[in-house]
């Protein structure tokens, strides 16, 4: 029998809950009491021909139930006495005995028609059960239902990501509903696959955590798709309800850190196999630009039709009501004073807020979070976040320049020196190599996390990263700002993947670009000696030591630098270290043959006959599956005026060969062949292009009539009901609404 963990609401919310609830049981019609001098929000009251019956509502969770018991028998009598209600109903999260409500009865009598209308949180949780539409209509009440966390922690997948795990809890506390749930929860239902896009910090993933977490509370496994989509093949299970959740999917800042070796077309085939599967989902977010830079540079993104699945969150879906919701929800879950939460119960702090132009989530629940880690008794927490909603930079620039010692500051300049995730190893490795003392940064570590910077365990190992990308974006401006301490940063980076980093500042920049120029030999030293350097442990795919991609990182960034040894530096690992034989993603292979045949610089395009020769050796050197093979067909025709007829066809001969006999398996098997079912359609697909497949491939119409009429495992998961839309309301009732929510922040003694 299922408990919902009422102590993980907020105040407002519990009134809600208990309003739809008493509504649902008594078939009447509630309405929140309007506040006054010596009456709170948390009364509510109802009139139904000449019966007046007041329900109160006290959300009772850092106090034991003595202390309510004395709080009615002082405070809530008089007030009760002064109503004089034909019916009174008090709802408490407390827990009652018997007992306790004798008392309470005995108190309030003969308001309290009988001990059953005293409600403790055994009633409370009695009459969620019995109302399952009152549930569902609280998105924060099913969703911190106290089944999800424990749902979550039991699924042995999800061991391996305690992080996820904690940020989804933390995110449950404060997740307000808005428009644009409903949009991917529809999307999820009909093509199960939601690609949640928009800005930074308009709360992507805030939604995809809570999307997983709804999954998760109706019986779905949640798998974390951290490096891959060979992950979520791995833990594919038919007869599992799986949700996947692949986070900044193609990164978080450029196209540098891009999709890995044959990951596009893993990508679309996943999510094909994904759409035909009735029990399961796939929650995918990036940012909008990315997005559109992924789909110019990979053909297959290209052509597939990701608006169909795509969710895109922007600030139309913020309702007044929404932002309301976000800044009470913040205020309320954090660890401020009640004097400073009552603050803004004032409608001249909450309303500039909630008005301003600039709203967004991020900025909001960073400044409270900047104000609960760095207290100050004295600080005007809501001017704080207009000044910050003005110019988003000042969240993070009012802990460094305020807060921050140098060593702090160098931190997170090192971090940000990195694209993504640092093992705490290789950062301890760097700093010591650097003068600093691991003293110093144990103490940096300890004031910047869980602010500015976050650490997470994967694989047995502890990284360091950004907290979130907000961070990342500031310090691209605070670093640049110092151009002397910006140089001398440079000059100490010494691995690869900070060479990455240095690509991307100056693709995203000018000014930066410029700076580099003017200091090209500092920088070519640096890019230089990084060349070889061991590539960091990193919590995903580890690419960075693949020649290949060292090599046409080399090329663009010496072509951007117009630096001849940068190009020299590439051009040797490319024809005299052989750098493409050992590529791990044809991507890079392809950029590099495309960069050498467009160079105006003839030492590269001697290099050009060399590379591409190598280039075939390497594609077509395992052609052991079907995806190998299409990949190598799609790598060869992706320039056919430079990669040779021969290998094209010497690649559509081992797939016809392949095709003949996987036809053939399944015409008299099926999917007892062992063939996989969307390798078949691939397969199939690829049959359809001859004049005659069925003499070409016998067995194919067999082949194609069971493929057809496969059917997919899993459960009939229909799609759940969807708390109302705030499109509608209008800008009195929203304004209405959230001045009873936030006015239920005003310091009271009761609980």
């Amino acid at each position: 029998m299922e408990n919902f963990d009422l102590t993980r609401l907020t105040d407002f919310d519990f009134e809600a809950v208990c309003k739809d609830i008493f509504e649902a049981e008594y078939g009447l019609r509630l309405e929140i009491f309007s506040p006054g001098a010596d009456s709170g929000v948390d009364l509510r009251y109802l009139h139904a021909g000449n019966t007046h019956l007041v329900v109160q509502c006290k959300h009772w969770v850092r106090s034991p139930r003595s202390k309510l018991i004395e709080r009615i028998k002082d405070s809530e009598l008089p007030k009760v006495q002064r109503l004089q209600p034909d019916r009174y109903i008090l709802a408490t999260s407390v827990e009652l005995t018997k007992g306790a409500k004798d008392k309470i009865y005995n108190i309030l009598s003969p308001y309290v028609k009988t001990p059953s209308d005293i409600y403790g949180i055994t009633e409370i949780n009695a009459l969620l059960r019995k109302h399952e539409s009152v549930v569902r209509r609280h998105v924060r009440l099913w969703l911190t239902s106290a089944s999800v966390l424990s749902a979550l922690l039991s699924k042995s997948v999800l061991t391996r990501s305690q992080q996820l795990a904690e940020e989804l809890d933390s995110t449950l506390r404060t997740y307000a509903p808005n428009e644009s749930y409903g949009r991917a929860v529809d999307l999820l239902e009909t093509r199960h696959t939601c690609v949640i896009a928009g800005i930074p910090g308009i709360g992507k993933t805030t939604l995809a955590q809570v999307l997983c977490a709804g999954y998760v509370s109706e019986g779905y496994e949640l798998v974390e798709i951290s490096a891959d989509l060979e992950e979520a093949n791995s833990l594919w299970d038919d007869k599992v309800a799986q949700i996947y959740y692949y986070d900044d999917f193609l990164g978080q800042t450029t196209l540098e850190e891009k999709l890995g070796k044959n990951e596009d077309s893993r990508l679309i085939a996943f999510m094909g196999r994904i759409e035909k599967s009735r029990n399961k989902r796939f929650v995918l977010t990036t940012r909008e630009y990315i997005l559109a830079q992924a789909r110019q540079r990979y053909e297959k993104l290209h052509r597939h039709r990701f608006d169909l699945q795509t969710c895109v969150v922007d600030m139309a879906d913020y309702t007044y009501r929404a932002r309301g919701t976000i800044l009470y929800n913040h205020v309320y879950a954090s660890g401020l004073s009640d004097d400073i939460k009552s603050t803004f119960a004032d409608p001249a702090v909450y309303r500039p807020i909630i008005q301003h132009q600039n709203f967004n989530p991020r900025v909001v629940a960073a400044t409270i979070a900047e104000a609960d880690s760095f207290p100050s008794a004295d600080e005007d927490i809501g001017g704080r976040i207009l000044e910050n909603l003005g110019d988003p930079r000042s969240v993070w620039s009012h802990i460094v320049s305020h807060q921050l010692k140098d060593p702090d500051v160098q931190l997170l300049a090192l971090t940000y020196s990195f694209m993504g995730g640092v093992y705490l190893g290789d950062m301890q490795d760097l700093w010591t190599s650097l003068g600093r003392s691991s003293r110093d940064l144990r103490t940096s570590l300890a004031m910047l996390d869980g602010t500015m910077l976050r650490t997470y365990r994967k694989s047995d190992r502890i990284f360091l990263a950004f907290h979130n990308p907000s961070v990342r974006d500031f310090m691209r401006e605070y670093l640049f700002e110092d151009r002397s301490s910006f140089l001398q940063l440079v000059k100490c980076f010494s691995h690869f993947e900070q060479i990455e980093a240095l690509l991307v500042m100056a693709n995203q920049q000018e000014a930066v670009l410029r700076f580099f120029k003017q200091n090209l030999k500092i920088v070519e030293s640096v890019v230089l000696k990084a060349f070889d350097s061991q590539g960091l442990r990193s919590d995903g795919v580890n690419t960075s030591t693949d020649p290949a991609q060292r090599a046409r990182m080399y090329l663009h960034l010496g072509e951007v630098l117009a630096s001849e040894p940068i190009l020299e530096c590439a051009r040797k690992a490319i024809v005299e270290d052989e750098a493409i034989l050992d590529a791990y993603d044809p991507q890079d292979v392809i950029d590099i043959i495309q960069f050498l045949n467009e160079s105006d610089r003839e030492s590269l395009r001697n290099a050009l006959p060399d590379a591409v020769d190598m280039a075939v050796e390497w594609i077509t050197g395992d052609l052991s599956s079907w995806d190998l093979m299409e990949s190598a067909k799609s790598f060869l025709e992706s320039d056919s005026d430079i990669f040779p007829n021969s290998a094209i066809l010497d690649v559509e001969e081992h797939m016809q060969r392949y095709a003949e006999d996987a036809i053939a398996a399944w015409a008299e098997e099926g999917p007892d062949s062992m063939i996989d079912h969307s390798v078949m359609e691939g397969v199939l697909a690829f049959a359809n292009e001859y004049k005659d497949p069925e003499r070409t491939f016998p067995g194919y119409g067999e082949a194609v009539d069971k493929v057809a009429d496969l059917d997919e495992d899993g459960g009939d998961y229909g799609r759940r009901e969807l708390s109302g839309s705030d499109s509608g309301m209008s800008y009195i009732q929203e304004m209405r609404d959230v001045a009873d929510m936030m006015g239920s922040l005003r310091a009271d003694d009761s609980g």
